[in-house]
């Protein structure tokens, strides 16, 4: 049975953890400009998936595993702040990618669409201080901790406004994909990825 309380304090987390736009928020808005609302959706449901999969443990054991996650730093944000520069890099380089023809254009897209759900994936599980904000939120959330149902509705909470956020971030960048011409659309993209860069040597350095 569903915890009214513990859902709605679900979803005023999540959307406080989700709200600030950070390195993957610009990644995601990208997905959308570049690929638009279908081919970007993967990357928000790999981004959803990963932190409900934290929000889920620090529930379950987050007094336990808050603490280790947190004897880590700073190299989860060291190895984060690397991928996300080499990332930027190397998306601001890239070079056109070759057409594919209509008969091998299908598997083209289905693999590209596995690929971008493993990278973002990857690109926010590097980031498992995640854990460690729901870990130090959940003690002052007494009715959490009161019955099973009250913590799988917790879960379910940061679930929805996680996926709703992130969702909305690519749906932005597919309207921006429709309603800017190709040029508007490169310079976009181009200012997307200097700014992931800028953000991942800020993570860096404020690691260190």
């Amino acid at each position: 049975m569903i915890n009214s309380v513990a859902l709605l304090s679900g979803i005023v987390v999540g959307v406080a953890l989700a709200v600030p736009l950070g390195a993957i928020g610009l990644l995601l808005i990208q997905e959308g400009v570049a690929r638009g609302m279908r081919r970007g959706f993967p990357a928000a449901a790999a981004v959803s998936l990963v932190d409900i999969m934290y929000c889920a443990v620090a529930v379950a054991a987050g007094s336990l595993v808050g603490p280790i996650i947190s004897n880590w730093v700073p190299w989860p944000q060291v190895i984060g702040g690397v991928t996300l520069i080499a990332l930027g890099v190397l998306r601001l380089i890239g070079r056109p990618r070759p057409k594919v023809s209509s008969s091998d254009g299908t598997a083209a897209h289905s693999g590209a669409t596995v690929h971008r759900f493993v990278l973002f994936l990857g690109l926010t599980a590097i980031n498992p201080a995640t854990v460690v904000y729901f870990a130090s939120i959940l003690p002052g959330l007494d009715q959490i901790s009161a019955s099973t149902a009250a913590r799988v509705s917790f879960v379910i909470g940061v679930g929805l406004a996680l996926a709703g956020w992130q969702t909305l971030l690519v749906a932005l960048g597919a309207i921006l994909r429709h309603k800017a011409g190709p040029a508007l659309q490169k310079w976009t993209v181009a200012v997307g990825n200097g700014l992931v860069v800028v953000l991942g040597a800020v993570l860096i350095i404020r690691s260190l």
